[in-house]
């Protein structure tokens, strides 16, 4: 039976992690719920705060979001083209938002940009009430090499977001400040970094490089069948999280406490170890 088999395994979880050093007094933060244990990261791309696919980022509290891409050519000309795909609840397609449909369901296009010698930027602005007035709920950020260099071969490249307190509000955009935004250096022509719930107003962490057909014009619409099996995926992907992984270490060798200030050992997304703090995670309690 599967209960059965559930309690062995966490009976043996126990026992290997009571051996462990102890760990006295423990907080554990209930929002490390939403970030998922580091199982495997070999193929994970730089950031500023890498977290595990699958795992979910509040996202600030304003009325439009903004995600973007910024890059400068390699040896040649390059043209990145940043799109969004829009879902419904059920993850049903609604529509695409490209450099071939610049303005749709309360999000906008910054434009097409096909040669950034000294760095340029393409950006969408979501104004999220507006989408979800027409049942959008998923909205995945979507990049695409259009001439066909992959990541990993240019100079500089990244993707993010931030919030925005209305569109075309002429607040300073500046890219390379951004917290929430990762290099793209896979080897592909097509990825997809982030997913947007905008019904819980959390980014959805994919971090997935695609493989685009090679005969088709390489954007989203020739990739849409990837990206909505990925999307479907990865939302409801049933993996252990970080609070589950921490619980289990503090009923082996210690106890939990609900003040931070009077723990030893601290577990939470802004203290103590962090869902950022992989290479600890992966070194200490695995």
């Amino acid at each position: 039976h599967a209960g059965a088999l559930a309690a062995c395994c966490e009976q043996a979880l126990l026992t290997r992690f009571a051996a462990l050093p102890p760990l006295g007094a423990t907080y554990i933060d209930e929002d490390l719920q939403r970030y998922l244990v580091p199982f495997s990261q070999r193929s994970a791309s730089k950031a500023l705060r890498t977290l595990v696919r699958g795992s979910r980022v509040p996202l600030p509290d304003s009325s439009t979001l903004r995600f973007f891409t910024w890059w400068r050519n390699g040896r040649s000309r390059v043209d990145i083209d940043l799109s969004a795909a829009l879902f419904g609840e059920d993850i049903d397609y609604i529509d695409t938002l490209a450099y071939y449909n610049l303005a749709t369901y309360g999000a906008h296009h910054s434009g097409d940009i096909v040669d950034a010698p000294q760095g340029a930027s393409e950006f969408i602005d979501v104004d999220i009430a507006a989408c979800r007035a027409r049942g959008v709920r998923w909205v995945v950020m979507c990049l695409t090499s259009f001439n066909g260099q992959p990541y990993c071969d240019l100079p500089e490249c990244f993707a993010g977001w931030m919030a925005r307190s209305a569109p075309e509000s002429g607040e300073i955009y500046e890219p390379s400040t951004v917290i929430d935004r990762f290099d793209l250096a896979s080897n592909t022509t097509f990825c997809l970094p982030i997913a947007f719930d905008l019904v819980e107003r959390q980014a959805l962490w994919l971090d997935i490089g695609l493989s685009s057909y090679p005969r088709m014009a390489i954007n989203v619409a020739n990739n849409l069948a990837g990206v909505s099996l990925m999307l479907r995926a990865v939302s409801s992907l049933p993996r252990a999280t970080l609070h589950t992984l921490f619980d289990l270490h503090a009923r082996a060798r210690g106890h939990v406490v609900r003040d931070p200030a009077a723990a030893r050992s601290v577990f939470a997304v802004d203290r103590g170890i962090t869902p950022t703090d992989l290479p600890t995670i992966t070194a200490h309690f695995l």
